[in-house]
């Protein structure tokens, strides 16, 4: 199957927070404070309709089919921007959900930081994940980024094992949002 990869548009936001879900359904379930997967796929419209966050259109890119169905999403910014960009996912934890939790940093900065990785499951195990995350790779190096990371849950070892075959290396081992995770960069 043939996909193309173009960056997001506000109106994808009918099923690219669904996507995201599935890349980081437990970490949405601390955000909300609740294991409800229509106030998760809410939570995720609001920001990805957003611009200036975490979980922005402008952060994305969707790998789109022959038919014009987004069938994957990738979403990633500077990690230098991390905290400026999670502010306003911390306004809507604590406005809507009454949740004062402010989680630990994923990234440290002075990378390209890939948050969500998620691809439709009709299509998994087709070469959508990797054509996304070669995309962002390339995408990264043309705008001078020295490394491309994100964290990948020690519990997921087949995620690990396509990060490692495109190259991507372990690092640190960290805590985020009551889980554990290797940081891998390339």
């Amino acid at each position: 199957m043939d996909y193309t990869i173009r960056p997001a548009k506000r109106e994808d936001y009918d099923v690219v927070p669904e996507l995201m879900l599935q890349a980081m359904e437990d970490i949405v379930f601390t955000f909300i404070q609740k294991e409800d997967i229509e106030e998760a796929i809410n939570f995720l419209t609001i920001m990805f309709r957003k611009p200036n966050n975490l979980y922005s259109y402008e952060n994305t890119f969707v790998a789109v089919d022959k038919e014009g169905d987004i069938v994957g999403s990738i979403t990633g910014y500077n990690g230098d921007d991390f905290i400026a960009l999670r502010e306003p996912v911390l306004e809507l934890m604590r406005q809507q959900y009454n949740n004062d939790m402010i989680p630990e940093p994923e990234t440290t900065g002075g990378e390209y930081y890939l948050d969500t990785v998620a691809v439709s499951p009709t299509v998994q195990g087709k070469g959508v994940g990797s054509h996304l995350l070669k995309y962002a790779v390339d995408y990264a190096k043309s705008n001078n980024y020295k490394q491309v990371g994100l964290i990948v849950d020690l519990e997921n070892p087949s995620a690990m094992k396509l990060y490692s075959r495109l190259g991507f290396k372990q690092g640190e081992q960290l805590e985020f949002a009551g889980g554990e995770y290797y940081h891998m960069y390339i």
